[in-house]
């Protein structure tokens, strides 16, 4: 695997958000997304959001955004060209069960190929597990990038006409589950929901939760998670990454 050295080149030069995936194609992953120092100290990195990016400044064409993309570049590595090859074999109740297993026992080998396979076959289950992991999830990320891949999914289109986008959406936010940290707010408990509320969301992901909840739960039948009641305060934004930044902005002026 080697560093991707190229994504210098200015956005400018390229005219559709397809075009950026096939330039870009296996290199929008980061290599961890946290670390051990030597002290023990755990450090936590935000998961790759090139696509959501690029497809914002597609959609905008805000030049601020080019800056922030070169940067996200500097943090990811070109994997090697593989195609994600379909499990049309599986019976459909044991890849979702398999698939969900995957995630939740952080399989990188078997993940992507389980997840790529139920979204081909059923959008609504692929999301469903991926919704449900997220919302008991204390990495506040994970929502944040389901509900922005569902999103993708949705502008992005027909699974076979548009392939290599889609291979590229599913491989990003599965190898983001999978090698990011394993942490869940136990609902039984007053004292892990107030921590995570407090100490583990930021300002994209409550707008996202308070303004998408209900209809999130409603779609994919969800019924075994309590709404949090989370309190929005803009001047949190100052807190936010430059490139959550550009996703709240979006989702705040696209209505």
């Amino acid at each position: 695997m080697e560093k991707s050295k190229e994504q210098k080149q200015s956005l400018c030069d390229i005219k559709t958000f397809s075009e950026f995936v096939n330039q870009y194609k296996n290199c929008f992953e980061k290599r961890k997304y946290f670390v051990i120092n030597e002290k023990y100290e755990i450090t936590k990195r935000e998961p790759s959001f090139l696509l959501e990016l690029g497809y914002i400044y597609f959609q905008t064409k805000d030049k601020t955004i080019e800056n922030v993309v070169e940067e996200e570049f500097s943090y990811t590595y070109k994997e090697k060209n593989k195609r994600i090859d379909r499990l049309s074999k599986y019976e459909k109740d044991r890849l979702k069960e398999s698939f969900r297993r995957s995630l939740v026992n952080k399989d990188s080998i078997h993940s992507v190929k389980l997840g790529n396979e139920l979204l081909h076959r059923n959008k609504e289950e692929f999301l469903e597990i991926m919704y449900k992991i997220s919302l008991i999830s204390s990495d506040c990320n994970k929502l944040i990038k389901t509900f922005f891949v569902e999103f993708l999914l949705d502008e992005v289109g027909d699974f076979n006409k548009n392939r290599e986008q889609t291979d590229e959406i599913v491989r990003n936010i599965i190898n983001y589950f999978v090698k990011s940290e394993n942490e869940y707010i136990d609902y039984s408990c007053e004292n892990s929901i107030e921590y995570f509320i407090n100490n583990k969301t930021d300002l994209l992901y409550k707008k996202i939760y308070n303004e998408n909840y209900d209809k999130i739960v409603k779609k994919y039948n969800i019924q075994s998670i309590s709404k949090l009641e989370l309190e929005i305060n803009e001047k949190d934004y100052d807190k936010l990454s430059e490139s959550k930044k550009i996703l709240y902005n979006y989702l705040k002026n696209k209505k």
